[in-house]
């Protein structure tokens, strides 16, 4: 055994060259191939912290809350047992009660570490018991004092118990209204400037609940908050985060502990990133071994063939096949045996560490080899072992005599195997692009098609290695004729095949994947930018703090008084189409836009087209006071009949019409009065329909064609005891719309038998017009409120809106505002702010008091996108396509090369023979860079062809955007870059293989038996 080993050793020294190179092969086969795994592994754990990152703070994390004293320990301690990735829990009480001078409720509480998240304006935080910490909004002064009713002192010697006076001895001012550390809750609506809840918190010490009591309906309700840790959480933890729910709901089910959490929804998100990541780069990985198979195959091949003549000399000694096979493989199989866990290795060091450093926001993730990475590595030397099997034994089948003959008879190569493989490959492209296949994650998006390249690439470089000896056959005659003894001879070694078939399909498999990894990044890049830019719709987004929509646009005015900064934005999301609307002078200066946007008016600037959503509009009739009064004309209505007039209007705070009863009309009565809502004393209402209605006597009818016409002379609206006229224009035409006429009488108001009419001023037009992506004109959406459905008249229709990720329109922020009448709640306001302008424009709103949130940026949305599972198995394809390609390329030059210097022979008897060294020199140069050049083409010209049909069926994004459509053409400059650089490369390496190789063409070599 020992002299067996003692042999191959001295074999592998003797082909030290092509032993180091075979090594290399496969430890950075293995290496690239286990680096796969790596990445995704460390890609799931970037998903995971991302998707807790971009996660509301309720998300990710458990509130427990409980009435038991000291009930939440125990439980708490189970739920986080034995779970790294946990904070410690958060303690805290509190209690809500109403102050009792002015009767709004105030939280009374404490949570740990509650002083490190507040801003200290005046004063200390609180030490000890009854010592309370204020809120700036809230108005109480240092060193005041406040009660509270639902808190008492503990009954003194008199039996009584008093309220507990808790001094001030602090004021704060929120740091952050969005701070994770309060677990998402709005608990400072007053600072936010929200009058109608709960005042800010009075943070106070334990010791307080200790040292009083709680009366009447007050209560203390203990609770313990558990964050999860964004920064330890692993992929692998997902499983965990899973068990840590199921705990959760186990406590909750005891009945005396309610848990508040979002972590079910973190958790479906969770599972939709990290498997719209699983099957795409287990495909590529799939690839990536594959070609490692491939490599590895032609490369010990050719490990096996420089044996030949050693294998020979053991037939000749008597060895029998079996002992021979084994023979021949000795060398492969420790060359493998010792490429394994240097390729590991080097997949857990160097590689793996470059390739998760390459992840955006990876962060300090430790590179884990994990079981995946080992079988993915272990699978890659089984191509190895392959060919060392078939070599050998082809080795020990052939004729000895040939063997020694030292130029063995050429043989076709056989159609067979090509042919089942070109037919496997065309059945698979066909299942993958015409059907989806059957590879497809829970989104239904076709992953499969990430295959496709790989299949292409093999495909085209086997077509390729048969077309190319065939092509170099067609100028046989030519060079016979001209070009001299160079062309001449590449031609025809090319043409017999011997090296170049192995080096066409290496590298037009590996160039293929490469140039498609180019291309399918460039495309996703850009589609990501173009995405996020559109959703987003401006370089900043400013959400702020719901507000009249009049202060709104003063507040954006007075941040931004040159106009060209800053646009104030309200984005309803509605049922079917969203709507947003802003002021659109500002909006065309700092939206994202795009001349396709426009659709149909493609070519006109967005400052027209924006120009085009304001209307001229009749003025408001706007009242205020305590009763409203309508004087008409003398009617006298047909028998039986009751008509009605009522008034609706618009009033703050409600969000639908507030109508009032007007009376009933008879030949007695031409003033009808009725008091106001009761918050239009204080507040400014507005009248929005004058409407009528008629009853019938019980048992009475009424003609289909009569009528009651109503003159309506007056309006007037009584205030500070005084009635005031209104300037409704009912004498102008122009100012009412309806069945109702305005003329120099007055207003008629047309009553009829079967059905309401209204008179309605004109304020706002009857179709809103907009910037629509999406068939909506004629349809009814939501406006700005619930209550009132809009139509739209479009401006321009075309296939994406800034800030829109479904259809929806833009209008005019004063059209919408008049034709609601409130803001729908779940309405966000926005403001959009041109680039370099965010952090100015957001300092300006604050100092005016308006609550500014965390800004949206598109190059946030953009790293989003990038993060998600599709892009980041792209992104391992762009990664380790070229560095197969590149090992392709030496894998190839070392095949000429071994080829080339087998024929060593052959071209120093052509130098004693007479032939020129420069001629020797041309036709090394040029059979290599023909091949070369002819292989990485192949691959580009597959790649290309990979990602014209695969790139559209290739998920790009976890959820398939609706709007903007995407674009799948390649940018040229990147894939013209792949071209030149293959060329340039394969140039290079043919240049010095050629020259090494003359270099060992000496006449005296043929004085030298062959080995």
């Amino acid at each position: 055994m020992s002299g067996g080993l003692g042999l191959t050793l001295r074999g592998l020294w003797e082909r030290r060259g092509l032993s180091l190179v075979v090594f290399l092969v496969a430890a950075v086969s293995v290496a690239t191939a286990a680096a796969g795994p790596i990445f995704a592994d460390s890609a799931r754990t970037i998903l995971a912290r991302t998707t807790l990152e971009a996660a509301s703070p309720d998300t990710r994390a458990w509130r427990l809350t409980t009435r038991e004293e000291d009930g939440l320990a125990a439980r708490t301690a189970k739920l986080t047992a034995g779970l790294p990735f946990l904070d410690p829990p958060i303690p805290g009480a509190e209690l809500v009660s109403p102050e009792v001078t002015t009767r709004r409720n105030y939280p009374l509480m404490w949570q740990d570490g509650q002083c490190e998240h507040l801003a200290l304006a005046e004063g200390r935080c609180p030490r000890t018991a009854k010592e309370i910490m204020v809120s700036a909004a809230s108005g109480f002064p240092l060193d005041s004092t406040v009660r509270v009713s639902g808190v008492s002192d503990p009954p003194g010697a008199d039996g009584e118990q008093r309220l507990a006076e808790l001094r001030v001895v602090g004021v704060y001012r929120p740091g952050d209204i969005d701070d994770p550390f309060w677990f998402g809750r709005n608990l400072f609506a007053q600072s936010a400037g929200a009058t109608e809840t709960n005042g800010d918190p009075f943070f106070t010490v334990p010791a307080t609940r200790a040292h009083t009591v709680a009366t009447g309906t007050a209560a203390w309700t203990e609770s313990a908050i558990v964050f999860l840790d964004p920064r330890r959480v692993t992929g692998a933890d997902i499983g965990r985060v899973e068990e840590a729910q199921r705990r959760a709901d186990e406590i909750a089910a005891g009945g005396s502990v309610l848990v508040f959490t979002g972590v079910p929804r973190l958790l479906e998100e969770l599972r939709a990133q990290t498997g719209t990541l699983g099957v795409p780069a287990l495909v590529v990985i799939a690839q990536l071994v594959a070609l490692g198979w491939l490599l590895l195959f032609l490369t010990v091949s050719d490990l096996v063939a420089a044996r030949a003549p050693e294998i020979a000399l053991a037939r000749v000694r008597g060895h029998g096949r079996a002992r021979v096979w084994r023979f021949g493989m000795a060398e492969p199989l420790v060359l493998l045996a010792a490429a394994l866990p240097a390729g590991l290795a080097l997949a857990a060091g160097p590689a793996g560490s470059v390739l998760a450093g390459l992840l955006p926001a990876q962060g300090a993730s430790p590179v884990v080899v994990t079981a995946g990475a080992v079988a993915a590595g272990a699978a890659v030397p089984l191509g190895g072992l392959a060919a060392a099997a078939i070599a050998a034994w082809r080795m020990a089948r052939r004729p000895v005599v040939e063997e020694w003959r030292g130029a063995p008879r050429r043989r076709a190569r056989g159609w067979i195997v090509d042919a089942v493989v070109l037919a496997l490959t065309a059945l698979g492209l066909a299942e993958l692009l015409a059907t989806g296949g059957v590879i497809a994650e829970g989104s239904g998006q076709r992953a499969g098609a990430l295959a496709v390249p790989g299949l292409v690439a093999l495909a085209a470089a086997l077509l390729a290695c048969r077309a190319l000896p065939l092509l170099a056959r067609t100028l046989f005659a030519r060079t016979r004729r001209s070009g001299g003894l160079g062309p001449f001879l590449a031609l025809r070694q090319i043409a017999r095949g011997s090296a170049t078939a192995g080096s066409v399909i290496v590298l037009g498999t590996a160039f293929g994947l490469a140039t498609f990894g180019t291309a399918a990044w460039s495309v996703t890049s850009a589609n990501y930018e173009r995405v996020a830019r559109t959703h987003n719709g401006a370089d900043t987004v400013l959400r702020v703090g719901a507000m009249p929509l009049e202060e709104f646009r003063e507040a954006v005015e007075r941040a931004d008084p040159s106009g060209s900064r800053a646009a104030p934005v309200l984005s309803v999301p509605g049922g079917q189409a969203a709507m947003l609307a802003t002021d659109p002078a500002r909006f065309a200066r700092v939206a994202y836009w795009r001349p396709s946007f426009a659709g149909d008016q493609a070519g006109v600037p967005l400052s027209t087209l924006a120009g085009r959503l304001g209307r001229e509009m009749a003025p408001r009739v706007l009242v205020t006071g305590d009763r409203f009064r309508v004087r008409i004309g003398s009617v006298r209505p047909p028998e039986n009949w009751q008509p009605r007039l009522h008034a609706d209007f618009r009033v703050p705070g409600h969000p639908r019409p507030v109508s009032i009863p007007l009376g009933l009309l008879d030949p007695a009565r031409t003033v009808l009065e009725w008091g106001l809502p009761k918050d239009c004393r204080t507040a400014v209402c507005e009248l929005r329909a004058i409407r009528g209605e008629v009853d019938f006597s019980p048992g009475a009818t009424a003609a289909p064609d009569s009528r009651l016409d109503v003159p309506v002379r007056e309006l007037a609206v009584r205030r500070d005891g005084r009635w005031r006229e209104l300037d409704a224009g009912l004498t102008d035409p122009g100012r009412w719309r309806g069945p109702a006429e305005a003329g120099p009488k007055g207003l008629t108001l047309p009553m009829t038998p079967f059905g309401a009419v209204s008179a309605i001023p004109e304020t706002f037009p009857e179709e809103l017009p907009a910037l629509v992506n999406g068939q909506l004109d004629g349809r009814y959406s939501q406006g700005a409120d619930q209550a009132y459905l809009v139509k739209y008249d479009a401006v321009s229709t075309g296939p994406a809106l800034p800030g829109l990720d479904r259809p929806g329109a833009i209008v005019d922020l004063e059209l919408a505002d008049r034709a609601a009448y409130a803001v729908d709640p779940k309405a966000e306001f926005q403001v959009w702010v041109a680039a370099g302008h965010g952090e100015a424009v957001r300092a300006a709103l604050t100092r005016q008091g308006v609550p500014v949130f965390e800004p949206t940026r598109y190059t946030d949305l953009v790293a989003r996108y990038t993060l998600q599972g599709p892009g980041l198995a792209l992104f391992l394809l762009l990664l380790a396509a070229p560095a197969a390609a590149v090992l392709a390329l030496g894998r190839a030059v070392l095949a000429l090369y071994a080829a080339a210097r087998r024929r060593s022979y052959e071209l120093a008897a052509l130098e004693a023979a007479g032939a020129r060294p420069r001629a020797l020199r041309a036709a090394l140069l040029l059979e290599q860079l023909i091949t070369l050049a002819a292989g990485m083409l192949a691959g580009v010209a597959a790649g290309l062809a990979a990602a014209a049909a695969a790139l559209p069926r290739i998920p790009q994004f976890t959820a398939t955007p609706l709007t903007p459509p995407l674009l799948y053409d390649p940018a040229p400059l990147p894939l013209v870059a792949v071209a030149v650089l293959a060329l340039l490369a394969a140039l290079a390496a043919a240049a010095l293989t050629a020259e090494l190789l003359l270099r060992r063409v000496r006449v005296d070599r043929l004085r030298e038996s062959p080995a």
